[in-house]
């Protein structure tokens, strides 16, 4: 009998210290420290990577001509991947990621829009069945913090005016007129996964799509204010208001001029004039615009611009002198590669871009497009971009998985697993460190939960981190 009671006892303690300690337990989303556990104010710089590099960080480590050989293959993803094997002998496969992206209109297959001449009615709706299954297996809730009820996906599926779409697709052509958020659904509804005060994921969101890139047109909302698109990386519903219509080769004239300027930063405003008094437009990270002149004075381009009926016009537009562009495409290299990483530090995530903001891949896309390089906006896709990336399975002991970071060059060596990926930016004291968009918590050692969704600096045995223990992949960007 008393040892029943002293059990009992001892149950009751533990249970009451579990308890307390998961009460003590604070989260903070905003006010977690700038600076990661187990990393340095120094680091949080470039120049303490680049100082770090043993070889020439200005060697080019991808030529123009390299890069439009490797853009050429990445088309061919699916067919590579069949040939590749894991360290083990094992066949990789992505099957199980591109369904689950189809699923918002994710795309592992880098296309020209203007280059597709039809596109089969049947298979638009069967598209548009799998987003709505989508809406009708998952809980989503809108800004107010209220779940979607069944009469309203239901509206969302009945704006989609699917029975009107007709047996052949012969699309129409457009160009983007401003950086412009992509959906599963043709609403402005934001539609988080979560709770928003939780978690930042935009549960409908597909993707951004670039300024002046192109789309083909498939399909409009019953209400017309919205054009469900192909563009470079995926199917969905982009804003009317947000595509001019001309033909393939006006477009094409526009996109393959060799004049432009890229964005190099998060974001660039453009006036419109060369007083710089009026904002007209913003150039994102990694987009252009055909560069009329360099007057030394400012940056005078073009930029492309919807006419009330819907066509295209291109407009005068003006950047200041001291903005951060570059005239053509960087020079792939070490130092331009980590300094473009670092433009982005501490800057919030947005799932899926949302927000004009990025996700983990979408940053990285962003900012190899600053190079001229296109990848698909999801970690396996991007991860697989190079030919020389090596698979292993998650459980692969640590040390391995270093042995193959061994030798790979700082900043243009991405690392991760099919759904995080990072940068990664060199060894310091024998410990490894990467850069990325986090989205992920650690908790300090009085119980604090932190939640960081930014652009951070960490070491890669950070626990939550998206640490070396889930790496899979590990891709050179190199010939």
């Amino acid at each position: 009998m008393k040892t029943c009671i002293r059990s009992s006892i001892m149950f009751i303690l533990v249970l009451m210290l579990q308890i307390g300690t998961a009460l003590c337990q604070q989260v903070k989303y905003e006010n977690a420290p700038k600076v990661s556990p187990n990393t340095t104010q120094e680091m949080q710089t470039p120049g303490f990577w680049l100082s770090h590099i043993k070889t020439d960080p200005d060697k080019i480590m991808l030529t123009p001509s390299q890069i439009a050989e490797i853009n050429q293959r990445s088309g061919l993803l699916a067919e590579r991947i069949k040939k590749l094997k894991d360290i083990n002998g094992a066949q990789v496969s992505l099957d199980d990621v591109i369904k689950y992206n189809d699923m918002t209109g994710v795309q592992y297959k880098i296309e020209d829009p203007l280059s597709m001449k039809s596109f089969p009615g049947d298979s638009l709706k069967a598209r548009l069945i799998i987003h709505r299954n989508y809406l009708e297996t998952n809980v989503f809730i809108d800004s107010r913090g209220k779940k979607f009820e069944n009469d309203f996906k239901n509206h969302l599926y009945e704006m989609t005016d699917a029975g009107l779409i007709p047996e052949v697709i012969t699309p129409r052509y457009g160009i983007i007129t401003v950086h412009a958020m992509m959906r599963v659904f043709p609403t402005y509804e934001e539609g988080f996964g979560q709770s928003p005060g939780e978690w930042y994921v935009r549960g409908i969101q597909t993707s951004s799509a670039d300024v002046a890139s192109p789309v083909a047109i498939l399909h409009e909302s019953k209400d017309k204010d919205w054009y469900y698109v192909r563009s470079e990386t995926a199917f969905g519903w982009v804003q009317a208001s947000n595509i001019a219509f001309a033909n393939p080769s006006k477009i094409r004239k526009y996109l393959n001029d060799k004049n432009f300027v890229v964005a190099v930063t998060h974001r660039i405003p453009v006036y419109s004039s060369e007083k710089f008094n009026t904002l007209v437009s913003y150039l994102y990270l990694g987009s252009r615009y055909k560069l009329v002149k360099n007057t030394g004075q400012g940056y005078h381009v073009l930029l492309p611009n919807r006419k009330p009926d819907g066509t295209l016009e291109f407009v005068n537009g003006w950047i200041k002198p001291d903005a951060k562009v570059c005239v053509g495409f960087q020079k792939f290299s070490q130092r331009n590669m980590i300094n473009t990483l670092f433009e982005l530090l501490y800057h919030p995530y947005g799932w899926n871009d949302a927000e004009n903001n990025w996700h983990c891949c979408g940053y990285l896309r962003a900012v190899v497009r600053t190079f001229g390089i296109y990848m698909g906006n999801w970690p396996a896709f991007e991860l697989h971009y190079s030919d020389h990336t090596v698979v292993f399975p998650a459980d692969t002991p640590r040390e391995k998985k270093y042995q193959y970071l061994e030798g790979c060059d700082p900043g243009v060596t991405l690392v991760g697993h099919d759904d995080h990926m990072n940068a990664y930016l060199g060894e310091i004291n024998g410990k490894h460190y990467v850069i990325h968009m986090g989205g992920y918590d650690y908790t300090t050692e009085d119980g604090t939960v932190m939640m960081l969704r930014r652009v951070n600096v960490n070491g890669t045995e950070l626990k939550g981190g998206y640490s070396v223990d889930d790496w899979t992949k590990i891709s050179s960007l190199k010939p």
